[in-house]
């Protein structure tokens, strides 16, 4: 069995992303930050949408035993990658792929399933939170990590996030990211993902 920081290293190798490894590990786990609050348990499923080469989906995996995971990647090649990493990281039995666009899985069996979704570098605000709102639950937090110097609410509109189903909870950094929370507010949101939603953000 592989470790999380061999699989990193193996990334780097074959040009995924660049840098060292400890610095994407670490902005990984930034993520759920927030879960020192004791009335936050980062449990449940998660999907990840646009995956890529894993971050920070197999970083959290990894380190939250308790969750199950449905990395969403339309890019075969992605797909082939993770599916091996996930195999020598031994957690083929909680970590699921699909292959499959995150606007046309939104639509699919895993809507309303997920406690939360994780976005990395995924798109816009307006397209991340119209493809990430229709996997989660009533109840559920979308992550996302943000830029240092950007204006939060500029960026994620509260007019825009509400035709998503969502709201602003709270916003965090650590010395190498920054994140933000949101939760899903609304029992039902049939409009979207819209058809073609990827071109044209939804706000």
């Amino acid at each position: 069995m592989r470790s999380t920081e061999e699989i990193l290293l193996e990334g780097i190798r074959a040009g995924q992303f660049g840098g060292e490894s400890k610095p994407h590990g670490d902005h990984a786990m930034g993520f759920v930050a927030f879960s020192a609050d004791p009335e936050v348990d980062f449990v449940g499923h998660v999907v990840d949408i646009g995956s890529g080469a894993g971050l920070p989906a197999l970083i959290l995996a990894d380190a939250y035993p308790e969750t199950t995971w449905t990395l969403v990647e339309r890019r075969s090649g992605r797909t082939g990658l993770l599916a091996r990493a996930i195999h020598r990281l031994g957690m083929t039995n909680r970590v699921d792929i699909l292959a499959e666009d995150a606007a046309v899985a939104g639509r699919g069996e895993l809507r309303g399933t997920a406690d939360w979704v994780t976005a990395r570098s995924f798109g816009p605000p307006g397209d991340t939170a119209e493809c990430a709102a229709p996997f989660l639950r009533p109840g559920g937090h979308l992550l996302t990590s943000e830029p240092f110097d950007s204006d939060i609410h500029s960026r994620w509109p509260e007019s825009g996030l509400e035709r998503a189903g969502l709201s602003f909870v709270d916003e965090w950094h650590t010395d190498v990211g920054r994140y933000v929370r949101f939760a899903r507010t609304t029992a039902r949101i049939e409009d979207i993902p819209r058809k073609g939603a990827r071109k044209k953000p939804l706000f």
